[in-house]
């Protein structure tokens, strides 16, 4: 579910240069810098993920004692690595939690996902939202005590009722906007770490 840019972008380049199918990789790697996500043994959900640049990021950070579960509902264009599973599947669909690698506590959640763009700002931020939405449901189910989440969001209306609501379930949040952002884009990352089960709703 994510967008490649222009060939003459800097990131695209680097990205191409550094074995990456996508300059995505590198927003990840500066909020994991700033924020301290990862650690060798964790184990990461990693929603969205298509093309596979977080996954070869987070499968380096978490090392072979560790595990990243990926899904998408698009193919991923990386060879599977050994503390990798990959499952091409629709978060939004009725049986999302069926299946034994969803039984199991993880680390970290991401959340990458995003709707085909219309131009229309409140249209896509409205499905943005719902995505979001749903990667917030999936980490509160899956989210191990004092684990961590991050999402990307459009800023618009029923952002920050949505920020509102995952504060409600971590000690700490944070919005976020990496470098590799594109200038004049309404995306951003919502960093959040420290989930407290006690609190779901």
């Amino acid at each position: 579910m994510k967008r490649e840019f222009s060939k003459n972008d800097f990131f695209t380049q680097k990205a191409k240069e550094e074995g990456y199918p996508a300059r995505s990789v590198y927003k990840l790697q500066e909020i994991d810098e700033k924020f301290k996500l990862f650690q060798k043994g964790f184990f990461v959900l990693d929603l969205g993920a298509a093309p596979g640049s977080w996954l070869l990021y987070i499968a380096n950070k978490v090392s072979m004692t560790g595990k990243v579960v990926a899904m998408d509902i698009l193919d991923l264009n990386i060879k599977p690595l050994n503390n990798t599973v990959f499952i091409k599947k629709d978060v939004l669909a009725d049986d999302f939690f069926d299946g034994p690698l969803l039984n199991q506590s993880f680390n970290v959640v991401v959340s990458d996902m995003a709707p085909n763009t219309t131009g229309l700002l409140e249209l896509d931020v409205a499905n943005c939202l719902e995505l979001t939405q749903k990667a917030l449901e999936i980490a509160i189910k899956v989210l191990a005590k004092s684990g961590n989440f991050v999402c990307k969001i459009f800023e618009g209306p029923g952002t920050d009722n949505f920020v509102k609501e995952v504060k409600g379930h971590f000690q700490m949040i944070k919005r976020y906007r990496p470098r590799a952002v594109r200038r004049g884009s309404k995306e951003f990352y919502l960093i959040a770490k420290g989930f407290s089960p006690q609190r779901k709703s």
